[in-house]
C-alpha cells in the first residue's frame, strides 16, 4: 500500500469515527425530558422531544402547563453535550440554553428572555432529568 493510499484510509476512519461520536452526543443531548427552575421556582420549564412547555404551581401547590410550544415551533440547536432551544411566546424570544445534560450546573444553563424592544432578562436554571 502505497503512502497516498494510507493516508486516505486513515482520512476515512477518521471521518467515520468523528460521525459516530458526534452522532451519539447530539442525539444523547435532546433525549429523555429535562426539567429546569429558575432559582426561586418563578418559572419551571419541562422540555422534551415533542415540545417546551411552561409550568407554573399555584398557591395550594397544584402546577399546570401555562403554555406550551410543539417541537415544529421550537428551533432546536445541538451542541457537543446540551442543547439550546429557541421560541416565541407572547412575542417575547424564550432562549433555554442546558450545556451538559449529564452534568446540570446552574452557571452554564439558563433562560433567557428577550422582549421585542431588546430587553433581555437572564436567569439561572436548575435542571435535573425527569
Amino acid at each position: 500500500m502505497n503512502s497516498t493510499n494510507k493516508m486516505k484510509t486513515w482520512f476515512f476512519a477518521f471521518a467515520v469515527v468523528m460521525g459516530v461520536v458526534s452522532i451519539g452526543h447530539s442525539q444523547a443531548a435532546v433525549e429523555g425530558t429535562v426539567v429546569c427552575k429558575t432559582a426561586f421556582g418563578e418559572k419551571e420549564i419541562t422540555i422534551d422531544n415533542s415540545h417546551v412547555a411552561f409550568n407554573r404551581e399555584d398557591n395550594s401547590g397544584v402546577k399546570r402547563e401555562i403554555s406550551s410550544i410543539n417541537s415544529v415551533k421550537v428551533r432546536t440547536q445541538t451542541q457537543y453535550k446540551g442543547f439550546t432551544k429557541t421560541l416565541y411566546i407572547d412575542g417575547m424570544k424564550h432562549k433555554v440554553h442546558v450545556d451538559d445534560v449529564g452534568n446540570f450546573s446552574e452557571v452554564q444553563d439558563y433562560l433567557s428572555i428577550t422582549s421585542p424592544k431588546g430587553h433581555e432578562m437572564t436567569y439561572p436554571l436548575t435542571c435535573h432529568q425527569a
